[in-house]
């Protein structure tokens, strides 16, 4: 048992995922009575999940985590899933899930983020659409028009040079609180738009009535598997810390 309060936020990638949570640890939590830890799963979203599964949940993520990578069970060393009083997961949304098997013909996506709903229990996920680069996807205080604002099947292998080459400030480790508060906005006239209100949604609205699961079944009903909307997962999470910092 160590002897401070530990939040996990698990990710996929080794290289701008971290740079990022690294960076709102430095502009939200600096002054916080916890640690962040950031695991680099180095796997999707959908193979974590699938172990999980296979246990009938009743091994705990972090437990799995330790077991199947090396870097992170030197990270988790002395530690274990009581140290963690929260545990957010934040992957990339793949339209094709070609990592499940053909016995998972269910929506897997509804099924993951009805299991990982909870950040004191198995873990909140957040999905990017379509990948972590939506975070630097944007214009200062513009939602943009309904085309813009989605990425074509089509032109997904191209959307990382995309967005940026379309970003005004593409660094994400140089991110302060300003820059952050310009995310947040945008982003709650994107979800406000996806969810057909004329007016930006405030954020009591916001909290109370749309959920990760809500905005993935939007997404869905949206694209009709033509494309994605693009909307990215970190200032779903922040919302409410920029609320309660602002």
């Amino acid at each position: 048992m160590a002897d401070r309060d530990y939040k996990a936020f698990i990710v996929e990638g080794e290289a701008r995922e971290p740079q990022i949570i690294d960076n709102i640890s430095k502009v939200f939590f600096s002054h916080g009575n916890f640690k962040i830890i950031t695991l680099p799963a180095g796997e999707n979203i959908y193979m974590l999940w699938k172990k999980l599964k296979a246990d009938d949940f009743d091994t705990d993520i972090i437990e799995v985590l330790r077991e199947s990578n090396d870097d992170i069970s030197k990270q988790l060393d002395g530690l274990s899933r009581d140290d963690f009083s929260e545990v957010y997961l934040f992957f990339d949304y793949d339209m094709h899930q070609t990592n499940l098997g053909k016995e998972d013909d269910a929506d897997a996506v509804k099924q993951m983020l009805e299991s990982f709903d909870n950040e004191t229990v198995n873990g909140k996920l957040y999905i990017s659409y379509p990948m972590v680069e939506a975070l630097r996807d944007y214009k200062s205080g513009i939602c943009g028009d309904r085309v813009a604002c989605f990425v074509a099947i089509t032109d997904m292998k191209e959307y990382k040079n995309a967005s940026a080459v379309r970003a005004v400030n593409p660094q994400f480790k140089e991110y302060d609180y300003e820059i952050w508060k310009d995310i947040i906005d945008v982003f709650a006239m994107r979800v406000s738009c996806l969810f057909g209100s004329a007016d930006t949604l405030e954020y009591v609205n916001y909290s109370e009535k749309i959920s990760p699961y809500d905005i993935y079944v939007r997404e869905e009903n949206e694209t009709q598997g033509e494309g994605v909307f693009v909307l990215s997962a970190f200032p779903e999470f922040l919302d409410k810390s920029f609320e309660e910092t602002a």
